[in-house]
């Protein structure tokens, strides 16, 4: 079911310099097109602390994907709270919505992780129990048990959507269990914490190098619209980086990335070998975890 070109001409929420005084919507959620939708959640959308209540620096995106036949959901986001952050009604919303304007009952949703790490699966607890709903449970035996893996890391799966069908990429080293989905209807690739607009933190070296590379041989075959990720990190300058913990990120860099980015990053691990290392690129920072973390320049 494809839909109309896809849209990035959005300005995303981006924090605040206080949280409550904050007029940012906690969900923020744009149309890219009409069966497609990225979501963002507020850095205001989370306890936080007396001195800066409802902060929480993650922002992550969350990518709503909508077939004839069921919604793919990629991530859930890194709170639990439906009152700060209200995901589950939000995603209930808009296939209600998308439906609607079908002539058609909402598609069952299948709610899955680019990786297990708790901003991008708290969510989930708001899923628990709705009629409909199947959660890819976190962890890397569900993920191999799910969607058959039987060599896990090499080879791929498949998501059946209706009339819209996703490739489903293991891509360990920033955690066991990481994914990567391609779209074949709008040609997105979406790469979760491996490769985004940020610091990109490898945790285990010699898996990611192994990932990177199989994700561009997989690119090298497809066509790639945009790769997007599940932060943004980066300034709108070169090489510079908000730095960890940032809770108001004005002049952020844009979300979308392309293959020319994958290909620079394949490159840079390439050349580094089996020993890493911190490398800075124009628009994100290789950072092994065992190292300190890099300065802002």
């Amino acid at each position: 079911m494809a839909g109309k070109a896809g849209n990035l001409n959005v300005t995303w929420i981006h924090g605040s310099p206080n949280c409550a005084t904050t007029v940012d919507p906690p969900i923020q959620v744009h149309r890219f097109d009409d069966d497609t939708f990225i979501l963002r959640q507020s850095k205001c959308s989370e306890p936080g602390t007396p001195a800066n209540p409802g902060s929480s620096f993650e922002a992550p995106f969350m990518y709503l994907l909508v077939g004839s036949a069921r919604a793919l959901l990629l991530d859930s986001g890194a709170s639990q709270s439906p009152v700060l952050f209200p995901i589950a009604n939000t995603v209930g919303n808009l296939l209600s919505e998308h439906a609607a304007a079908l002539g058609k009952p909402p598609v069952p949703q299948l709610i899955a992780h680019s990786h297990s790490h708790g901003d991008h699966i708290a969510g989930d607890i708001q899923f628990h129990g709705k009629t409909n709903t199947t959660i890819v449970p976190p962890g890397l035996p569900n993920v191999k048990a799910f969607f058959s893996f039987p060599h896990w890391p090499d080879g791929a799966a498949t998501i059946e959507l209706g009339n819209r069908t996703l490739d489903v990429i293991p891509i360990p080293g920033h955690e066991s269990s990481h994914l990567a989905v391609y779209d074949r209807t709008t040609q997105l690739l979406l790469t979760g914490d491996t490769l985004y607009p940020g610091l990109l933190v490898v945790e285990d070296w010699l898996d990611y190098a192994r990932s990177i590379a199989r994700l561009k041989s997989f690119a090298d075959l497809h066509p790639i619209s945009f790769i997007l990720g599940a932060h943004v990190e980066m300034k709108n300058q070169p090489k510079q980086w908000f730095g960890l913990g940032t809770l108001f990120q004005p002049n952020e860099h844009v979300l979308q990335l392309d293959k020319s980015h994958l290909v620079e990053l394949h490159n840079a691990l390439t050349t580094l070998g089996i020993h890493g290392r911190t490398e800075r690129h124009a628009d994100f920072i290789i950072y092994p975890a065992d190292q300190p973390l890099p300065p802002n320049p």
